[in-house]
């Protein structure tokens, strides 16, 4: 009996909730439960769509349907739509419920295999399933005597008199012959009709829900309406084309769909809107004229033609700028527009595999990427290093012998894992201000790393290779030394990254993991860059400590006592999972709450939270947003994050949200750094201060401040602080 309970609590309810939710691309309890309100404002079509969902949703899932997908709504949503439709035009029966559950089923199947097919081309099924399906329905309905089409919609008066007396009667009426402008009265009934009902009491409330839930949605769905309003009278195509239930299920999904939800909301989806929907309109016309022949109304298909046909079309760029498909669909177009705007330059490491410097100490960049000598055409993304002095001069003794210059004879490491591809050591060095053109590169070695990924490290003095090839090489080890040999005026070290192991191929424009760079004697850390002409560099060194603490291997698991925000001792324990991407995250399942995290083993940073924002994890996922594994002295890390992750009630988001596909105003920003005084656990190794602030404007407040405590190569505890919330967490078991 448990089971099944918490079978209906966290699944088969949340698939129906969000099998009203998702029409709209959201999977929000507070709009699903408004638009299952709306539904049933007639009565019986909100029954049958209810009927409609339970019944996909038990199949699905004793079927042993992807549970996930099934939670989202994603196989039931159709049904629903094919549930309303019929419990609208269509009177209740003995005969009507049977089709009903037939109905329901084929909208599964259709769901599951062209959901399937399409997916394939990382495409969405969108509603075809119930447009198949009702006409499957609609179209031999006359062959079936029992079935009888409903005659509510012509007694709707007695119909309202029997659900709700005089007082509901004389509500809708009085509402439904409100003064309101002619615009106002065709978006909110066009609104209504994706529901298939015609009132402004449904209009509305869908409208608020969506205001409520997103501004982008809702800005979209007025910008949509209108498009396709002006565009009608324009043309001339009123009576084919303006109808409340066009306008709502055809050009106002087309706006939402491909203006914040399969494309990241910008300007630039904007605007296509507006090109869209009269594109939607020559598409209806289209269809609606073909299924004449049969009788047939088209319902929703030109909507889904539209936007499959337009994000397979977008999938098709050879260079993608602007104008950006979802790259990881969270449900809420403000939730995508700022993770992904967070996510564009903090998540790096996803785009590269990080290399590191191949020397130990600081060099100087003799010469950069494009430089102008010898770094041209297709072998200009390169690097050239040398070691130089205070007075920038890169010998001592004048310069005349190799062995006058800081670099010559100096280790060269591995930048990365890897194995040995190829090795030239038969080379001598040449003599001050000479070169060798026949032997281009000199002696040199080249890595295969991850993914058919090579680097080239050349110039190298001859007979000090101390690997051989084929042989696996880890960061750091030693490879050579530095020499003069090739087309090398003076010793000095190239370095160049390339997709083939051909010596000398083609270079590719690839940054550097972590490395230092130094002015005026301060440290400061880069993070997947490219070091410039005159840079002073030197690699990272680990923190055996913080790499230790952070090292969360999975199937592993943390236990911590703390106090909420009453002061009532809690006991909460995090699970370490890898999922079926190879992602790594905490689970708590007390909250059911996860923390998405990447280690690289010199950065230890969260990329995703999902659930409760009350959690302790949650508190743990803002104090340890981002730690630096390596040794930084006590210089700051810091990051942006994203407003969505935010939870202050003291700021409103409203505005900002909607204009933030134009232009941000606010941003959140995450720093951290090792503390300069003892921490108040005693004897902790390694404690770290994070804090994050709020800039509005430019004007910046504190929002948290947070103290991570590492004791004997373990996480400890930590505290945070935001307002009247302080959290005090130790853990008990690790």
């Amino acid at each position: 009996m448990r089971q099944r309970l918490n079978t209906f609590r966290n699944l088969i309810f949340p698939a129906i909730l969000n099998s009203y939710s998702v029409i709209f691309f959201f999977n929000n309890r507070f709009l699903a439960l408004v638009l299952m309100l709306v539904t049933f404002l007639n009565f019986y079509a909100g029954l049958s769509g209810l009927l409609a969902v339970l019944t996909t949703v038990l199949i699905a899932n004793a079927l042993g349907f992807d549970k996930i997908q099934l939670r989202k709504g994603l196989y039931s949503f159709n049904a629903l739509l094919t549930g309303i439709g019929m419990g609208t035009f269509f009177d209740p029966g003995l005969v009507f419920f049977t089709l009903l559950a037939l109905a329901a089923l084929l909208t599964l199947i259709l769901s599951v295999t062209l959901g399937s097919w399409l997916n394939k081309y990382g495409l969405p099924v969108l509603s075809i399933p119930f447009v198949i399906t009702f006409w499957f329905i609609l179209l031999p309905s006359s062959q079936f005597e029992n079935l009888g089409l409903t005659q509510r919609n012509i007694y709707w008066m007695n119909e309202m008199y029997s659900m709700g007396g005089n007082s509901l009667l004389h509500f809708y009426q009085s509402v439904n012959s409100l003064p309101v402008h002619n615009l106002v009265d065709i978006y909110l009934r066009s609104m209504s009709s994706i529901f298939f009902q015609d009132n402004l009491i449904a209009g509305f409330f869908i409208v608020i829900a969506l205001l409520i839930c997103s501004r982008i949605t809702f800005s979209l769905s007025v910008i949509g309406f209108l498009s396709a309003y002006f565009f009608a009278r324009f043309t001339g195509s009123d009576t084919a084309s303006i109808n409340y239930y066009n306008i709502g299920a055809n050009y106002i999904m087309v706006s939402i769909a491909l203006g914040g939800f399969f494309v990241i909301p910008s300007k630039y989806s904007y605007s296509w809107i507006i090109l869209l929907v009269p594109l939607t309109t020559l598409v209806l016309l289209f269809f609606t004229r073909l299924f004449e022949f049969v009788q047939l109304p088209v319902f929703s298909l030109p909507f889904s033609f539209v936007v499959i046909l337009f994000v397979y079309f977008l999938q098709m760029r050879t260079k993608v700028s602007k104008f950006f498909l979802t790259p990881v669909q969270l449900y809420s177009p403000e939730i995508n527009l700022y993770t992904f705007n967070n996510n564009k330059d903090r998540n790096a490491q996803f785009l590269y595999f990080p290399l590191y410097l191949p020397f130990w100490g600081e060099w100087n960049v003799s010469q950069g990427q494009d430089g102008e000598h010898t770094h041209k055409g297709d072998w200009g993304k390169a690097f050239d290093f040398e070691i130089q002095d205070e007075n920038g001069k890169s010998y001592s003794s004048g310069g005349l012998l190799c062995e006058n210059y800081f670099c010559y004879n100096k280790p060269v490491i591995a930048p990365a894992d890897g194995f040995v591809e190829e090795i030239i050591d038969n080379i001598d060095d040449n003599e001050i201000d000479k070169v060798n053109t026949f032997n281009n590169w000199g002696n040199t070695i080249i890595i295969r790393h991850l993914n058919g990924l090579y680097t080239q490290l050349s110039h190298l003095k001859k007979g000090t290779f101390k690997v051989v090839k084929g042989e696996f090489v880890s960061r750091g080890d030693l490879l050579a030394h530095c020499g003069n040999s090739g087309r090398s005026p003076e010793p000095h070290l190239h370095f160049q990254v390339q997709i083939s192991p051909v010596i000398g191929s083609k270079t590719i424009d690839y940054p550097f993991g972590y490395f230092f760079e130094t002015k005026d004697y301060i440290h400061k850390l880069c993070q997947f860059k490219r070091p410039q002409l005159g840079d002073v560099v030197s690699g990272v060194n680990e923190n055996l400590t913080l790499k230790s603490a952070f090292e969360l291997m999975p199937n592993t698991s943390f236990t911590f006592r703390f106090e909420n925000e009453k002061g009532i001792g809690m006991i909460e324990k995090w699970e370490t999972f890898t999922d079926a991407y190879n992602q790594k995250y905490l689970y708590c399942s007390e909250t059911e709450s996860s923390a998405y995290y990447v280690n690289d083993g010199l950065m230890f940073y969260f990329t995703a939270f999902y659930g409760n924002k009350k959690s302790l994890l949650y508190y743990f996922y803002l104090s340890a947003y981002k730690i630096f594994l390596g040794n930084i002295d006590n210089n700051l890390i810091s990051d942006a994050m994203p407003l969505n992750i935010i939870t202050n009630k003291r700021i409103s988001y409203w505005f900002h949200d909607f204009i933030a596909p134009f232009y941000n105003y606010m941003r959140v920003n995450y720093s951290i750094k090792h503390a300069e005084n003892s921490s108040d656990i005693e004897s902790a190794c390694v404690v770290l201060n994070s804090k994050i602030d709020i800039s509005v404007f430019g004007k910046t407040r504190n929002e948290s401040t947070s103290d991570i405590f590492i004791n004997d190569r373990q996480l400890s505890g930590f505290n945070f602080k935001n307002g009247k919330t302080i959290i005090k967490a130790v853990c008990i078991k690790s």
